[in-house]
């Protein structure tokens, strides 16, 4: 009985020193895409970058990971929001609801491959915290990707 509370108590202090939560940086992540456009280079890699403290979690770990990166997608999703209106707040109607279709588009093109691939992983001898980490992790690179192109896109707004 005391090796198993000190087992649950090295688990629980194992997981209060993760990151539970997403601390992603949107003015790093603008400034990573500013220095891309300088640099002439793949403005994606931002995405990467912001995901570090969520890719980093310990394998054995999926459920924290899982968290962290749909903490993720929220914080994308925000930012989608306040540049779509910074958008239209800066241009005619009519951009506006281009930068709003285009953007939803690229989310929604996105999502449907990490669907693809979660039915895929589901055929293989993954678990299912596995399959449902690797999905999460998609699901936020797809919002990533998408706020990335907007403001790649919005760059000539300035």
């Amino acid at each position: 009985m005391k090796r198993d509370i000190g087992a649950i108590a090295a688990v629980c202090l194992a997981l209060w020193a993760l990151p539970a939560s997403a601390e992603i940086s949107i003015e790093a992540v603008d400034a990573c895409i500013a220095k891309a456009a300088e640099d002439g280079t793949n403005p994606n890699l931002c995405v990467d970058q912001a995901h570090t403290d969520c890719g980093t979690i310990a394998e054995d770990m999926h459920t924290v990971a899982t968290l962290c990166f749909t903490e993720a997608q929220g914080v994308w999703g925000n930012a989608i929001a306040a540049k779509l209106a910074e958008v239209q707040a800066k241009t005619d109607e009519n951009i506006g609801a281009v930068a709003a279709i285009e953007t939803k588009y690229d989310v929604l093109s996105a999502l449907v491959q990490c669907d693809r691939m979660e039915e895929l992983s589901r055929l293989t001898q993954s678990t299912a915290d596995l399959v449902q980490r690797q999905k999460a992790g998609c699901q936020s690179t797809s919002s990533g990707l998408a706020y990335v192109r907007l403001v790649w896109r919005a760059r000539s707004l300035k």
